[in-house]
């Protein structure tokens, strides 16, 4: 928990994501071991789409020397709405979310698939684990001078604006800052002022449609790094615990970055 957490009816969230990196695992190439992960997983992710990545490796080639095709196997498993998804390769699983309601829900689909993989007798060593909020912020006025954006984003977030000189239209808007959170742990946060269709536009996850305009992205990337001496496992209480030790600090920045005008909006209330 943090200070000020306020679930939001109309949250401006696009996606949320949970990565979770870890060693290479061969018995993730098996077909054999995705069917026992797929099979355990089928009553949250009923629909499964196996993918092929690939990629090419231009290097330092030589005349005449082709370019590496690196082709990664990938197994994609959705729920029946298409608006949540687990993605599994080799080396790291990925929740996604285009309907996110609480973080417990999105706690209890990360724990499925770690105890799926485990059933699977898949325990690589953790790498990483990430916990990534995407917000698109949009509101019911005009947006003409990304000044505007101080009624609902907090001075803290836009200060720089005012440097400008008076009296012309600021376009854009954009920024990057990563915050230590000590043992490994770390968050970055972007935001951007842009105005264009949205950014969030998942391959195969549903999401609802927006027309272009002038939106304000808040992105929000609470993680912890494994790379450390010891090798900690892949375990569902290793990962959730992560995701609450990071969730903490990614909702009281988001908190941070709103005004009360934007928290009305996301309330549903109305002037």
């Amino acid at each position: 928990m943090y200070p000020n957490r306020e679930v939001f009816p109309n949250a401006p969230l696009a996606l949320v994501i949970a990565e979770i990196k870890f060693s290479d695992s061969p018995r993730l190439r098996q077909q054999e071991t995705l069917d026992v992960v797929a099979i355990a997983l089928e009553e949250r992710f009923p629909v499964s789409t196996p993918q092929t990545n690939v990629t090419f490796t231009v290097g330092n080639l030589g005349p005449g020397v082709l370019p590496q095709v690196v082709q990664e196997r990938r197994t994609v498993l959705m729920n029946s709405a298409k608006t949540e998804s687990v993605t599994i390769t080799p080396a790291s699983f990925i929740y996604e979310t285009t309907s996110y309601r609480e973080f417990d829900d999105l706690c209890s689909g990360v724990i499925a698939v770690c105890e799926a993989l485990a059933g699977a007798n898949v325990r690589p060593a953790l790498v990483r684990v990430g916990l990534r909020y995407v917000d698109e912020v949009r509101v019911p006025e005009p947006i003409t001078d990304v000044r505007a954006w101080g009624k609902w984003i907090d001075a803290s977030v836009i200060s720089t604006l005012a440097i400008g000189p008076d009296g012309v239209p600021a376009r854009n808007a954009q920024g990057l800052v990563t915050f230590d959170l000590s043992y490994g742990k770390g968050l970055t946060f972007q935001y951007q002022a842009l105005d264009q269709h949205p950014i969030v536009q998942p391959q195969l996850l549903t999401r609802q449609n927006f027309d272009a305009g002038p939106f304000f992205v808040l992105d929000f990337d609470g993680f912890r790094d494994f790379n450390g001496e010891d090798v900690v496992r892949l375990d569902a209480n290793e990962v959730t615990t992560v995701l609450n030790e990071v969730h903490g600090p990614v909702g009281a920045a988001f908190q941070r970055a709103i005004t009360e005008d934007a928290r009305n909006l996301f309330r549903g209330v109305t002037a």
